[in-house]
């Protein structure tokens, strides 16, 4: 089977949406709320890695998430009539992003002193980076990059040393089986 990048980025931002009910960031800044660490049970760590708002996805639909290797020199492309949608986040190594949409990039490093001061501000739009169509970005280990349905573009690793990501999809439940499955 051949999934598409846009794909596996997608399937990160529904697995967050179901920690995300059971841990609202705006309810853990109030004062009559218990602190972070009292909802948490013993044993449990929650460690946001990424966010991606007003995200529009159709129903119904199927998740997706794998661990991807990129060697040096590797490209992985993304189709234009591809409609899922993900997010992928870097292990270890460096990532070039370049698609014809828009991405939005969470970056690792700052990220829990960003939520707090969101959090503090009310502004979680200052949590991501936009990127121009067709501008190449480069993520390293810790970073996230939201990519949208339907555009060309391409993942690749232009480094020296192999690149392991996350990949994230919600895609249209046809999508994944109407790809694996033989036409009569």
């Amino acid at each position: 089977m051949r999934y598409s990048t846009s794909r596996l980025a997608l399937a990160l931002l529904m697995a967050l949406s179901f920690i995300a009910p059971v841990f609202p960031l705006a309810s853990l800044a109030q004062e009559a709320t218990p602190a972070a660490d009292e909802m948490m049970p013993e044993g449990f760590t929650f460690e946001p890695l990424t966010f991606a708002f007003d995200v529009e996805v159709a129903s119904p639909f199927n998740l997706l998430a794998a661990r991807l290797s990129l060697e040096p020199g590797t490209v992985l492309p993304s189709d234009e009539s591809d409609p899922s949608v993900g997010i992928v986040i870097v292990e270890s190594g460096t990532l070039t992003v370049q698609v014809e949409g828009p991405v939005t990039v969470t970056r690792g490093a700052g990220l829990g002193e960003a939520m707090i001061a969101a959090e503090e501000s009310g502004d979680f739009g200052s949590l991501t980076e936009s990127i121009a169509e067709g501008e190449a970005v480069t993520l390293e280990a810790g970073d996230a990059a939201y990519l949208p349905a339907n555009v060309a573009g391409e993942l690749r690793n232009d480094g020296q040393e192999s690149v392991v990501l996350l990949g994230f999809l919600v895609l249209p439940s046809e999508g994944m089986m109407g790809e694996a499955t033989p036409a009569p």
